[in-house]
């Protein structure tokens, strides 16, 4: 997974796999981008289809050369077949939720790195047992969805402190919390690898998508020095 390993990264979720969105985030200076297949998203209430749906849009969006990450889906909708085809895309990173992926989803990744997200109720001994069995980076997607688009608070800062503590791999923080430029320092300090940016924080607007992101790119390059899994001190 490509990390800007001197400084807190900004990864950007795309909303919708456009073109258009892509090159937005990148002008902005997003480190990374985020697509989905075989999912409904719940923060963009977009539908994403399987993989020869997404290809062509997929493909235009990889062609910009920006590290990009693919959810291969949800609960019963993740497909080894499809994960073996996308491999040769292009792709930086797989991810889904540890809850729905299936037993073979670390193997089934072959050179591509294999992320898993943790769920409301996982923590730092869920995100050990995932490290030893293979998972190169962790989404700390562990707040409750009546939840989505409140502030930041004490208790998921605690959390992310204690994965983070607890493994030696990339912790990426996603913007269920309606995160503001300014917690980008408090995540750093907390020991997160990147930031992910949704729909929570960014909106779908193509107009306004990447002056959106461009005060996190910002705060991110003020963050200071973060390394993998460890706080800065």
């Amino acid at each position: 997974m490509r990390l800007p390993e001197s400084r807190l990264a900004v990864l950007v979720s795309l909303p919708r796999n456009e073109t258009a969105l892509a090159e937005a985030a990148s002008r902005a200076g997003a480190d990374g981008l985020k697509v989905h297949t075989n999912v409904r998203h719940r923060a963009s209430g977009t539908a994403f289809g399987p993989l020869d749906a997404e290809r062509e849009r997929l493909r235009g969006i990889l062609a910009l050369g920006v590290p990009t990450g693919l959810v291969v889906g949800a609960a019963g909708s993740v497909s080894i077949a499809e994960m073996v085809a996308a491999r040769e895309m292009g792709f930086d990173y797989f991810d889904v939720y540890a809850a729905d992926a299936p037993a073979g989803y670390v193997e089934a990744c072959g050179p591509v790195t294999p992320m898993v997200a943790l769920g409301p109720g996982d923590g730092p001994s869920q995100a050990r047992a995932l490290a030893r069995r293979g998972s190169r980076a962790l989404e700390l997607s562990t707040l409750e969805p009546e939840r989505y688009g409140t502030p930041l608070t004490l208790a998921t800062l605690a959390k992310l402190e204690a994965v983070a503590s607890a493994v030696d791999i990339p912790v990426i923080v996603p913007s269920q919390h309606a995160l503001l430029p300014d917690d980008l320092a408090l995540l750093r300090e907390a020991g997160a690898a990147a930031v992910l940016l949704g729909a929570v924080v960014t909106g779908a607007d193509t107009a306004e998508f990447g002056a959106r992101i461009a005060p996190y790119v910002a705060a991110a390059l003020q963050a200071g020095d973060v390394k993998w899994g460890i706080p800065a001190r």
